[in-house]
């Protein structure tokens, strides 16, 4: 457990130094939206490419599918947490159709695959990008529909809307994998070198966008613990109950459990905010989760006898 802490306590050190160049504005909110573009549609692509890329992976293509199956039942899982949410903390007035969205939905792009690759290896990296399909096809839809409910704001849920440069990486990656295409020792390199950049990147730019937040107005609403509470512990820990059944290899649930334990997805205060939702308690409850997603994270692992090591 020390060493997962360890490594944890590395990305940390990443974001805190992320937030502090956004509060003493060292960059600003212009500079994270550029950055954040390159880390997801370049750094975190070349790290999806980088996992199959010449690589003897120990994955059958049967494996494949059967991930992409239990990485399915693994959202739906947190989509179930996330909708019992407002009833399980009785919650009777606020906006719960967004208390529903930032619980059901992790960071899988911006922490769950770095934190996955620093725990288990760039050999896990692959598993864990194929959870980019479920994720942005249930986003764009069941996501949509939770800010839809009570709201003035429709939108039409357009195709589009589920395809970001992730998934098409990983969909790429699905067929170098599947046709064992080779690649020049040039691309190798360069989506080696990618994917080395993603993981402290990716902790910068998760500080950077909570610049904005304010530690002491975060860290006193008891109601930003309790959908925490939803998100970082009742979502994996239900994931772990019902998917130990079905899977016995300790990488692949242990992936599985990473990314349900990750702290709620930046996207979603974006998204919200998009269908006219107040963002500020969304981008609070990111906050502390992603803090406290540093303790609970390496604790579940080892609780739950996910640790390699």
């Amino acid at each position: 457990m020390l060493i997962i802490f360890e490594k944890m306590a590395l990305l940390v050190i990443i974001l805190a130094l992320g937030y502090m160049c956004a509060k003493i504005k060292l960059v600003g909110p212009e500079f994270n939206k550029s950055l954040s573009k390159l880390v997801m549609n370049v750094f975190l692509a070349g790290m999806i490419l980088s996992s199959v890329i010449n690589k003897d992976l120990d994955m059958t293509k049967g494996d494949m599918l059967f991930g992409i199956g239990m990485l399915a039942i693994t959202q739906l899982i947190c989509l179930a947490v996330g909708y019992i949410t407002p009833a399980a903390m009785r919650i009777k007035d606020g906006d719960k159709g967004m208390y529903r969205l930032v619980t059901s939905f992790s960071n899988l792009g911006f922490m769950g695959v770095p934190v996955i690759a620093a725990v288990y290896g760039e050999s896990a990296v692959f598993f864990a990008s194929l959870g980019n399909i479920p994720f942005n096809i249930m986003l764009y839809t069941a996501g949509v529909m939770f800010l839809q409910s009570g709201s003035d704001t429709r939108k039409k849920i357009s195709l589009k809307s589920m395809i970001n440069v992730p998934m098409i990486a990983t969909v790429i990656a699905t067929v170098i994998f599947v046709l064992e295409i080779p690649m020049p020792l040039i691309v190798e390199d360069v989506a080696g070198m990618l994917s080395d950049a993603c993981i402290p990147l990716s902790m910068m730019c998760i500080g950077l966008s909570l610049g904005h937040v304010s530690i002491k107005d975060a860290f006193i609403h008891p109601r930003i613990y309790g959908m925490n509470f939803m998100r970082l512990v009742a979502a994996p820990v239900a994931v772990w109950f019902v998917l130990r059944l079905f899977i016995t290899d300790i990488v692949t649930l242990g992936s599985i459990v990473i990314l349900a334990a990750c702290p709620p997805a930046v996207v979603c205060a974006i998204l919200g905010m998009d269908y006219g939702r107040d963002g500020v308690e969304a981008s609070e409850t990111i906050f502390v989760g992603t803090v406290l997603s540093m303790f609970t994270i390496p604790l579940l692992i080892s609780l739950l006898g996910l640790n390699i090591v």
